[in-house]
């Protein structure tokens, strides 16, 4: 991967050397339409590109994370913490740049940011920014000067939701969510140690997790109304991907044909959902790697109840990758310019 000033959409990468930046710097490394222009961080400014991402061929070093260092950049991803997106986001949307923020800073209204974060959200005409998730929300990315990237969670989440919209009772969802510790960024944890990690699976932020609101409001969108959602992630001993099931009630009248109809009908023609054979879930093994979502279904007659599951990999398809698919769509490119659903497996 080569940081140049050659022909293409020049793209800057926000994010030091985090994990989604890396994946971001990754995939472009061998996008036909997207340049990398700068790599910018804080704590990993004046480093190497190469020695803060170990695992890319990069020539370069990491620059201040200022606003100034992205001049040049027609478009700039920030794979940053909310704080850093706050701070950069609004100068470079005033400026004319387009943006994808990886955080969770532009995902929610102003107010409903407030009551998660404890204090007023500082761009408030910004947010909520365009939700980035296009298999649901396709429409408008493309003229969007900000683009509010899904987190994982809610990405699986979402995926497996939205053909039960008018099959099941909105408020009677359940989402188990299970991911791998990169999905909790690179700084240091107790339980991210691997002396305790590893061999261990753990329930963490329930009830009332960061993307509990961020599920509800989608599902809003899809349904017509306001409906509580009740999400447990959880936490497993492997460094990437992600699976969520979503149990609900169905209506009456509705089987497991309705269902997989929906489901198939809701994906037909996407480039990055598969749709798994009855008999089949999910496994995030198959999907590690690529920009896929494999998503399995099932209906249990005895409890009226729905199954379905969707798994992806939490640093592509939940993060880096979706993040590419909707500049892609930003910069009128072919969705799946520099991306594959294919997997790297075992």
């Amino acid at each position: 991967m080569r940081i140049v000033a050659g022909m293409g959409v020049a793209v800057g990468v926000v994010g030091g050397s985090g994990y989604a930046a890396g994946e971001l710097l990754r995939l472009l490394g061998g996008h036909p339409g997207l340049v990398v222009r700068v790599v910018a961080g804080r704590g990993s400014a004046g480093r190497r590109v190469a020695d803060a991402f170990g695992h890319l061929d990069a020539d370069g070093v990491v620059v201040p994370a200022e606003p100034d260092a992205l001049d040049g950049c027609d478009l700039v991803f920030l794979a940053t913490p909310d704080e850093a997106s706050l701070s950069l986001a609004p100068t470079l949307v005033a400026r004319g740049q387009r943006v994808v923020d990886l955080s969770g800073a532009f995902r929610l209204p102003a107010e409903t940011f407030a009551d998660i974060s404890g204090g007023a959200h500082p761009a408030p005409d910004l947010t909520p920014g365009t939700y980035g998730l296009p298999e649901l929300f396709r429409d408008g990315i493309a003229g969007a000067p900000l683009v509010a990237n899904p987190g994982c969670y809610p990405t699986a989440a979402l995926l497996a939701l939205a053909p039960l919209a008018g099959l099941v009772a909105p408020g009677s969802v359940h989402v188990a969510g299970l991911s791998g510790t990169s999905g909790a960024g690179k700084g240091l944890r107790d339980d991210l140690h691997a002396s305790h990690a590893a061999g261990n699976a753990a329930v963490y932020g329930a009830p009332g997790h960061r993307h509990t609101p961020e599920i509800e409001a989608a599902w809003a969108r899809l349904t017509g109304a306001f409906a509580p959602v009740t999400f447990v992630p959880h936490l497993l001993p492997m460094a990437r991907g992600l699976l969520c099931t979503i149990t609900a009630d169905l209506h009456d009248g509705v089987g497991n044909g309705d269902v997989r109809e929906g489901v198939e009908r809701a994906y037909a023609g996407e480039p990055f959902v598969r749709v798994l054979p009855d008999g089949v879930w999910p496994q995030t093994a198959y999907v590690r790697g690529g920009n896929a979502a494999h998503v399995g279904m099932a209906t249990d007659a005895r409890t009226r109840r729905v199954t379905v599951a969707c798994a992806i990999d939490n640093l592509c398809k939940g993060a880096a990758g979706q993040a590419v698919q909707n500049a892609n769509l930003l910069c009128g490119l072919p969705e799946t310019s520099g991306l594959s659903a294919a997997a790297v497996y075992p």
